[in-house]
């Protein structure tokens, strides 16, 4: 359009100049062909699909706490950042990756005391995870070897679900989704999603993802809101609403960037407020 534009403004304006010399010409400019726009997107299908051995897929899952309690302000930060190439796999999951653990880390700080960060010791290594049929997990070291039963526990909690079924796309039907439609995830799939531990001291209550637009070899993007609670020494407890956008890749249902936050409170046993503060959850994933 530019280019057809720009001929048709030059073949004005010469036939201005040739006017005002008095040399009689007539210019017929045709009208460009009317551009028909793309049909707009009202619904989308999702196709879940198994990474195929020699994917690689680069992750990055951030979650950050403030609170302030009592006139004490409290601040946790968590960070994880991996490499996984996939190995093998079933019409159902992954059953081997390598695994790099280029980040986990944690940092911690009360008050005004200096700030604890706390590197895991699987940072820096590379390790190849496996799941055999009976469930069972087991995981080689960058020698080749076995690792020690403390690391393999640490992967297990950390990483296991690399070569588990992925509950976090089960929330996606296999019927087109509408725009505007509202889909309810179960909170188990929330957690996953969100890379936490479903180790029962965290709900997930009043979940609600809207797709909100798509395209079919792009994105679609859902706005989401839920309550986040878990639970806190002494009986309390850490509530905060979530609210924020995760996006989807239609053609294999990969979750390729989640954003969350929202306010926090924390409550006592009998549900009193007692400290405020905030709460965030991000994320990136792409695969090569």
């Amino acid at each position: 359009m530019e280019r057809i534009s720009a001929l048709a403004s030059a073949a004005f304006f010469i036939g201005v100049l040739l006017a005002c010399k008095g040399t009689e010409s007539t210019t017929t400019i045709s009208s460009a062909s009317a551009v028909v726009a793309p049909p707009k997107i009202t619904e989308i299908t999702f196709v879940k699909a198994i990474p195929k051995p020699g994917t690689k897929v680069d992750a990055t899952v951030k979650s950050a706490f403030k609170f302030t309690l009592a006139g004490k302000m409290y601040r946790n930060e968590e960070e994880t950042v991996t490499t996984t190439e996939v190995q093998s796999s079933d019409a159902f999951r992954v059953t081997k990756a390598a695994i790099d653990v280029k980040t986990l880390v944690a940092t911690n700080q009360e008050g005004t005391d200096a700030e604890k960060r706390s590197v895991n010791p699987l940072a820096g290594s590379r390790y190849v995870v496996s799941r055999s049929d009976d469930g069972k997990l087991s995981a080689l070291d960058a020698s080749g070897s076995p690792v020690a039963a403390p690391l393999l526990a640490q992967i297990k909690d950390h990483f296991g679900d690399v070569v588990d079924k992925d509950k976090s796309r089960d929330f996606i039907p296999s019927r087109p989704v509408k725009l505007g439609e509202k889909l309810i995830p179960a909170g188990d799939v929330v957690l996953k999603i969100l890379g936490s531990k479903d180790d029962g001291s965290t709900t997930i209550d009043g979940v609600e993802f809207i797709l909100d637009n798509a395209s079919t070899n792009d994105k679609a993007t859902f706005n989401v809101s839920m309550t986040f609670t878990t639970k806190l020494p002494a009986q309390m407890r850490l509530r905060s609403k979530l609210d924020g956008t995760i996006d989807i890749h239609p053609k294999d249902t990969e979750i390729t960037a989640v954003s969350l936050k929202g306010p926090l409170t924390i409550l006592d046993a009998s549900g009193t407020e007692k400290g405020t503060g905030d709460m965030s959850f991000t994320g990136t994933q792409s695969s090569k």
